[in-house]
C-alpha cells in the first residue's frame, strides 16, 4: 500500500513539474503559444512555410525584432496580438529548443 502510494505521488509531482516546464514565469502557457501563434508555419527542427527555430538566429535581440516588427507579411496577424511577455516567452521557447 505504501509502495502504491509513493508511485501515485511521483507520478503526480512529475507531471506537475512537466506541465511547468512549459509555462514562463509569467504564467504563459509557451506550447500553447507557440502551437496557436506560431507552429503551422515554423517547425522546430524542420523547415515549413518559416525557417524551423534550428535555423533562426540565437540572438535575442534579432528574434524580439522579428516577433515585435510587421516586417514579415505573413506574421502581421501574429504581431498585433502579443504582448511583451508572449514576445519574451517565445523567444526563450526558440532559444531552449535551437540546442
Amino acid at each position: 500500500m505504501k509502495h502504491s502510494i509513493a508511485i501515485i505521488l511521483a507520478a503526480a509531482f512529475l507531471g506537475l513539474t512537466s506541465q511547468a516546464a512549459l509555462a514562463s514565469d509569467d504564467g504563459i502557457d509557451v506550447e500553447k503559444l507557440y502551437s496557436k501563434n506560431c507552429k503551422m508555419c515554423h517547425g522546430i527542427d524542420k523547415k515549413k512555410t518559416g525557417p524551423a527555430f534550428k535555423d533562426m538566429s540565437t540572438d535575442p535581440a534579432v528574434l524580439k525584432s522579428a516577433l515585435t516588427t510587421d516586417r514579415v507579411k505573413m506574421m502581421k496577424g501574429v504581431v498585433k496580438k502579443l504582448s511583451e511577455a508572449d514576445v519574451d516567452a517565445l523567444v526563450a521557447y526558440i532559444q531552449e529548443n535551437q540546442k
